[in-house]
């Protein structure tokens, strides 16, 4: 469910920085953030699973 929320996240900022004049590089560098952050996210999920119980007992939700 990252990658979706990600990815239509990027395409709407990207979209509000092309609207305020920012150019299409700009607006490319917005999307193609927003949407690497999300990939990132997806990615690192498994390890922080796999990290939570090596975490000191007040860092566990």
């Amino acid at each position: 469910m990252v990658l979706p929320v990600s990815f239509f996240l990027a395409l709407a900022l990207a979209l509000v920085s092309y609207t305020l004049g920012q150019g299409g590089p700009v607006a490319g560098l917005v999307f193609f953030g927003v949407f690497f952050t999300g990939i990132v996210i997806k990615v690192l999920e498994p390890l922080l699973h796999k990290a939570k119980p090596l975490l000191p007992e007040r860092f566990r939700p």
